[in-house]
């Protein structure tokens, strides 16, 4: 391509990142026939929806064969907005960031059905896959296809990590998430366990005292939603926040209004095992709380319903024990 085309590639890209990142297909392959350049471009977008793309992935996003899918593959790492990401593989490449997060915008802005059924793709080619950068990917992309079904997940996986996941893994999953947030490409119930979730993130690295307006956002949120699991997590979560401020007896009552949603939850749902284990952190909680203002016979009464739980779902499934 001369010189004068480049430029007319880039000045027909007006300065938009997503157009601009499109441009290094024609840049790179000026050869191509038009219609391999534009399935080319289609592809680049295509592989911008995941954090990493490799061969097998390509195949279940575009649809297209293995031999297919290797063609597109070594085209694409010749991008200059493409780069090896040997961290998920020998042949796994990535978008550069800026331009990953410009395509993605522009499809979910310009082509929204494309995006969630590309979004939903990719969900589903790592549903199965045990690995937690793995479980990071598909609650990702599940976010995007599905953010009503992808909110109770994402509350079911930060369970599922709380007690069990390396810290590393929750971060990781935090920053994920914040950069769906950050997109402003989450709405609702999906935007609210999103939410939940990062500000957890940010208690367990110790800046509880200051997830303070992000605790009351997302109580607001939750009740303007009827969510209420949400809102009890809501609830905990200010309740750490203030008594780590040494606010005890905002604490109390914020671990209270969380204990009589947990009851309510538990009784509705007498079977779920998460819900009776969040009932028993919260009497916890109270315990604490409670204690640090020498209220000792609530305090104990707290403490002791919160064991007698514990000891009753560990009587139930006892490999739960220890």
């Amino acid at each position: 391509m001369e010189f004068v085309e480049q430029l007319r590639a880039l000045q027909a890209a007006e300065g938009d990142p997503a157009k601009l990142a499109l441009a290094a297909v024609d840049l790179a392959y000026p050869g191509l026939p038009d219609g391999e350049r534009s399935a080319l471009r289609e592809a680049l977008a295509a592989a911008a929806i995941p954090h990493w793309c490799d061969t097998a992935i390509l195949a279940a996003l575009l649809g297209i064969t293995a031999e297919e899918s290797h063609l597109v593959h070594a085209r694409l790492s010749r991008l200059a907005v493409v780069e090896p990401f040997p961290a998920r593989g020998e042949t796994a490449v990535n978008v550069h960031e800026a331009a990953r997060l410009a395509l993605r915008k522009s499809l979910a802005a310009d082509r929204s059905d494309w995006f969630r059924t590309l979004s939903g793709r990719a969900a589903e080619h790592f549903r199965n896959d045990g690995t937690a950068a793995a479980r990071i990917e598909w609650i990702y992309h599940r976010l995007c296809a599905a953010p009503d079904e992808a909110a109770t997940e994402l509350e079911q996986l930060d369970r599922d990590w709380s007690g069990t996941a390396h810290r590393e893994d929750r971060q990781a999953l935090a920053v994920a998430l914040r950069e769906l947030t950050g997109s402003d490409l989450l709405r609702a119930r999906a935007l609210l366990w999103a939410s939940l979730c990062i500000a957890w993130a940010r208690v367990a690295r110790g800046e509880t005292a200051q997830v303070g307006a992000d605790a009351r956002h997302v109580c607001q949120l939750a009740r303007d939603l009827g969510d209420t699991p949400a809102e009890a997590q809501a609830e905990c979560l200010l309740g750490d926040v203030l008594q780590a401020q040494g606010k005890l007896t905002e604490a109390e009552a914020a671990y209270i209004d969380d204990l009589s949603i947990s009851r309510r939850l538990v009784e509705l749902d007498p079977g779920n095992t998460g819900r009776h284990q969040d009932l028993a952190a919260t009497l916890d909680r109270l315990a604490e709380v409670l204690q640090a203002q020498w209220k000792l016979g609530e305090a104990q009464a707290a403490a002791s319903e919160a064991l007698a739980i514990r000891r009753r779902l560990d009587g139930e499934n006892p490999t739960s024990a220890g």
